[in-house]
């Protein structure tokens, strides 16, 4: 006879949940990250960063020229992560864009802001060797902080699986773009 309750009585509300629960376990462990994504996505952050130190750095047309060329990279690193991961498991993941590709968890966004920080700074005092060093250590912590959220993703998907709607995404990419305009104006 099986042990397994779910199994035994089909009827009970509790058995449903708990094959469900295990449906959803056995889903998220099954789940692969294309091959690269970490050092691919750390790439397109530290090359975003650095591209948008000397934009702002420089406030010229060029220079924004620059930061925007370093935003379609990443974009475009992003959305080829997306796709890939698509292809791979057939499935969308919620969170999967805005928590690993955007990262809006805490550790990639201190991690970013801090690589901003510091290679603005930087390149403000033409130490550009400084800029390429802050722009790289950024997208290592980008890396580590959507490592970490995949991690508890697969090891709770339901507690991990919100993202950002994309109405806040959107709004903050519009917010973004307006403090960027902002800095070269004003700078």
């Amino acid at each position: 006879m099986e042990s397994n309750p779910a199994q035994q009585n089909p009827d009970d509300p509790r058995s449903v949940l708990a094959v469900a629960d295990q449906a959803r376990q056995r889903f998220a462990a099954g789940l692969r990250l294309p091959t690269g994504l970490h050092p691919a996505l750390a790439a397109a952050i530290a090359v975003q960063v650095g591209a948008a130190a000397y934009g702002i750095s420089t406030q010229t047309a060029a220079g924004l020229a620059v930061a925007l060329a370093g935003v379609a990279v990443f974009l475009g690193v992003a959305a080829l992560l997306l796709y890939q991961f698509r292809r791979i498991n057939g499935v969308r993941v919620d969170g999967l864009a805005s928590q690993i590709v955007l990262g809006a968890g805490a550790t990639p966004t201190l991690a970013y802001l801090g690589a901003l920080g510091a290679s603005t700074w930087a390149a403000f005092e033409s130490r550009w060797w400084l800029v390429a060093a802050a722009a790289v250590a950024g997208g290592v912590g980008y890396a580590f902080g959507t490592l970490r959220w995949w991690h508890a993703y697969r090891h709770d998907p339901a507690a991990h699986a919100g993202g950002a709607s994309a109405r806040m995404l959107a709004a903050l990419a519009v917010l973004a773009c307006l403090g960027l305009v902002a800095l070269l104006v004003t700078g």
